[in-house]
């Protein structure tokens, strides 16, 4: 687990080619903080100027990627202030105030545009030779309070996942969700009459098992043995169905015991002998209508499969109390590099901030390089790598010289 600190092209150049598995990482947002760091990234005067700087970043983290290595790349949007480019102060730690910006107008964006940032990279870096293979949407279900009364408030962030090759390695066993639907409303489709109820049933179970769905058959309340009975009897008896039908003798004695041989009829059998009892009476049709009724319907049901996790991922920011509020939260990364990196393989985060990154690749089994610019933040990504019980025990921290 190593933490190199310095300016990240400056150290990504020095690091050798095709050496790391994946790469994770939120870079600084344009015009948003003011680091206190010279030469730190978002303080461009221009969205371009932010852009070209990015992509030499990662054209760098290109070049020391595996051929089968991909990118998994936060960012978020900002909008232009409208000519205000006053810096507020907000607490990062205790004893340090980092100056909190405000984009300024500037001749590619008009006053109150959104910049679109996100996008002008995802799609820079997809000129400079990378695979543009998904956008996901972080929702934020406890997004920062917004004032303004003329839009919504932002709740989403994204991640862009890229890669070197057309082909990549992507695990994508680890991340599938778990299906969690149980017994939800029936959707009510009824089956048309079939000559063949079986053949109905197949074809429909065919269709749904897809969907996650279950075929259920409700069928009426079936009378009391003595109710049945008492009307059978009274209107035939077993030899004379014997005689006038092709059924077991054996299956319609059952239909005539009065213990626990006892058994109702099958749909098929009674509509055999339905012309045999039917007196038209009320009892009969409460009978027939037990006996033969059948609406099917289809169910979502618990199961134990797993379906392709999806590109909308809801996250809640959880801030770390020594850094500041933008710390991306271990949920979010944990995915990206289950996904991206085998266990035992090396995770990279150019712009590593707090050391999340490696915190979450340390967990999951995965060593990690993360570059920070800024000492301060050095020393809290060793102290939480270090008090998290370190797999990789051995914490070193390299200071890069030019």
């Amino acid at each position: 687990m190593k933490i190199k600190i310095g300016n990240c092209l400056d150290v990504l150049k020095k690091m050798p080619a095709k050496s790391i598995h994946t790469c994770v990482t939120s870079p600084p947002y344009w015009g948003l903080r003011d680091y206190g760091n010279d030469g730190q990234l978002g303080l461009e005067k221009t969205p371009k100027e932010f852009v070209d700087n990015l992509v030499k970043v990662f054209r760098e983290v290109k070049r020391v990627l595996r051929d089968d290595g991909t990118l998994w790349l936060n960012l978020g949007d900002s909008y232009s202030s409208g000519g205000r480019t006053s810096t507020t102060n907000q607490t990062v730690r205790g004893d340090k105030d980092y100056g909190v910006t405000r984009p300024a107008v500037c001749k590619d964006i008009k006053p109150k545009d959104l910049v679109g940032i996100p996008w002008k990279v995802a799609f820079a870096l997809q000129e400079d030779g990378w695979y543009l293979r998904q956008d996901i949407i972080w929702n934020k279900p406890n997004p920062m309070p917004e004032s303004v009364k003329d839009r919504c408030t932002k709740a989403h962030e994204y991640i862009f996942l890229l890669s070197k090759q057309p082909k990549y390695y992507f695990d994508n066993e680890s991340i599938k969700d778990k299906s969690l639907t149980q017994n939800i409303q029936s959707n009510n489709q009824k089956l048309s009459k079939y000559k063949n109820f079986e053949e109905e049933k197949k074809y429909r179970q065919g269709i749904h098992h897809k969907r996650g769905e279950n075929i259920v058959i409700s069928r009426p309340k079936l009378p009391s043995k003595k109710q049945f009975l008492d009307f059978i009897k009274s209107r035939t008896n077993a030899n004379f169905l014997v005689e006038n039908t092709n059924i077991k003798k054996t299956t319609i004695e059952h239909w005539f015991r009065n213990d626990d041989g006892f058994s109702f009829p099958k749909k098929d059998d009674w509509l055999k002998i339905n012309d045999l009892v039917n007196d038209w009476s009320e009892e009969y049709n409460s009978i027939n209508y037990a006996l033969t009724y059948e609406e099917t319907h289809f169910d979502t049901v618990i199961t134990n499969e797993s379906k392709n996790k999806r590109s909308v991922w809801t996250v809640t920011t959880k801030p770390y109390k020594e850094a500041h509020f933008a710390t991306y939260p271990p949920n979010l990364i944990e995915p990206c590099i289950l996904a991206g990196c085998p266990k035992g393989g090396t995770v990279l985060d150019p712009f590593g901030g707090s050391g999340t990154t490696a915190l979450v690749a340390d967990r999951l089994g995965r060593d990690a390089i993360i570059i920070e610019l800024n000492k301060e933040y050095a020393k809290i990504a060793e102290k939480r790598l270090i008090g998290d019980n370190s797999l990789f025990a051995n914490v070193i921290v390299e200071e890069s010289h030019q």
